[in-house]
């Protein structure tokens, strides 16, 4: 009995330090999973912004390019209506020699009508005299004229074509319908007189209605004054008549490019891509 007694407390005791060594683990094996679950929180961090980084750029970079293609568009759109433009001067050219203007009435009557049937965008000419008398006048949609003597003198056409050497009216629509423009362009020679065009500017719709950028992009043509006059929508022209530039783009949704020749009055817009 004696020799177990004291043999007993020795096992008890060696099974002590095997207890204690348990128990310190728990803390450290908390604090490696608490490390861990740290380290896997800053790399899905770390990977989330770099994907939204990516995102951003890859938009930045597709919302720039949209706008390029944008510009080129617009760009081209722009091009063609002053070469329509262009033409249609080097077409009344002519006409402002001082020679021709010294014919008879007659033969620049003939020539009138021809110029007539050769630019179909003109629809009106009209011949001043160095005094603004109108001599002479042929049109598509009036009754021809010849030797009114209607005094023009105080006209802008007029006087400005004489001040400038050539004058572009605002656009202004015909009966509500079309756009069109006036345009002065003063005759060679002493005392000349001014040749006065009336152009239908219907062909700016067929430019931007042909115009196609992207699935839903498209463009439109403001004047000077800020009125819509061209747009693939026929309806929303007319409906818009008289509303300045800031009602349209906030309608549009559009963002104004410059355009390259300020005597020309217009400005072409595009949308915004979003």
């Amino acid at each position: 009995m004696t020799t177990v007694e004291k043999t007993a407390p020795p096992a008890a005791a060696a099974a002590a330090p095997g207890g204690g060594a348990g128990l310190a683990s728990h803390p450290r094996g908390r604090l490696l999973r608490k490390y861990a679950l740290l380290f896997i929180a800053l790399v899905g961090v770390a990977l989330i912004v770099n994907s939204a980084l990516d995102f951003w750029f890859s938009y930045q970079e597709h919302k720039e390019a949209l706008l390029r293609v944008q510009q080129e568009k617009a760009d081209a759109a722009a091009r063609r209506i002053e070469e329509f433009i262009d033409q249609i001067e080097r077409q009344i050219g002519w006409t402002t020699h001082a020679r021709w203007a010294a014919g008879p009435l007659d033969q620049r009557r003939f020539d009138y009508v021809r110029l007539l049937r050769q630019a179909p965008a003109i629809t009106e000419l009209t011949e001043l005299d160095g005094a603004g008398k109108e001599q002479l006048k042929v049109s598509r949609l009036a009754e021809d004229s010849v030797g009114s003597e209607e005094d023009f003198s105080s006209a802008p056409v007029f006087a400005e074509a004489k001040a400038h050497g050539m004058w572009f009216s605002p656009v202004y629509f015909r009966k509500e319908s079309e756009p069109y423009m006036t345009m002065g362009m003063v005759r060679a020679g002493k005392n000349a007189g001014v040749t006065v065009a009336e152009i239908n500017l219907k062909l700016i719709w067929d430019v931007i209605t042909a115009l196609k950028i992207g699935q839903g992009g498209y463009a439109y043509v403001v004047d000077g004054r800020g009125r819509l006059i061209a747009h693939p929508d026929i309806s929303l022209v007319l409906l818009l008549l008289g509303l300045g530039i800031a009602a349209i783009a906030a309608f549009a949704m559009a963002r104004p490019i410059p355009s390259g020749r300020n005597c020309r009055k217009w400005r072409r817009l595009c949308p915004q891509p979003r």
